[in-house]
């Protein structure tokens, strides 16, 4: 991931593969320590979130960082280490909270991008958490905002993609259209595991460039 600039399909799961993230006020937790650590030294203007989803043992987001690969990292680094600290104490224990270091597999382009963006939203129903029909009530996906246009404390913090503002004139068109591709995704393949894990997330050609590149 050492490119200046990108996007990533950052993704974490708690120690153990434990339901730390169970309770929704340990959900809001992890958020605060999200908005708090991007206030800081201005790296809201270096790292932007696209899309993300809270679920129960684990997290993903998808976010671009930008001027330096060093960002991202702080960025991951702080968030971590507050939410870890501010979990123990809350609950009295020490040790990991996460399994490891988040994985950042790096993203190519906008075919790609809108596939992990889909990917990581359609996880609830995905993991049989959620009915498909019931996702617009999920609080802790980006969804209901780029399905829906609903805004809170969650919402705020994404950076809305250019992909995504080309899809309409208006904001209900852009979500009609949205809901639209989505569903479409969830019948093709969203209940299936797509490997967005990996090192990098793109054509066969330019992933065995960018291997070339780090080795």
């Amino acid at each position: 991931m050492a490119q200046e600039t990108g996007y990533v399909h950052k993704f974490w799961r708690c120690h153990n593969k434990e339901y730390y993230l169970m309770p929704n006020k340990i959900k809001s937790l992890y958020h605060k320590c999200i908005e708090n650590n991007l206030k800081k030294d201005n790296l809201n203007n270096f790292i932007s979130i696209h899309a993300f989803c809270y679920m129960d043992n684990h997290h993903h987001e998808l976010t671009q960082y930008k001027n330096s690969s060093k960002n991202i990292s702080n960025y991951m680094q702080r968030t971590h280490s507050d939410f870890g600290r501010i979990y123990n104490n809350l609950n009295d224990r020490s040790g990991k909270v996460a399994e490891s270091r988040p994985k950042t597999p790096l993203i190519q382009d906008d075919e790609h991008l809108i596939q992990v963006h889909f990917y990581i939203e359609a996880n609830p129903v995905r993991a049989k958490k959620i009915p498909v029909e019931k996702l617009k009530q999920y609080k802790y996906s980006s969804f209901r905002f780029y399905a829906f246009g609903v805004e809170d404390e969650y919402t705020k913090l994404l950076t809305i993609p250019d992909w995504y503002l080309r899809l309409g004139k208006t904001k209900l068109e852009r979500q009609k259209k949205y809901r639209k591709l989505f569903y479409q995704y969830l019948n093709k393949q969203g209940v299936e595991p797509h490997g967005f894990l990996q090192a990098f997330i793109g054509k066969s050609d330019w992933i065995k460039i960018e291997k070339l590149r780090i080795s």
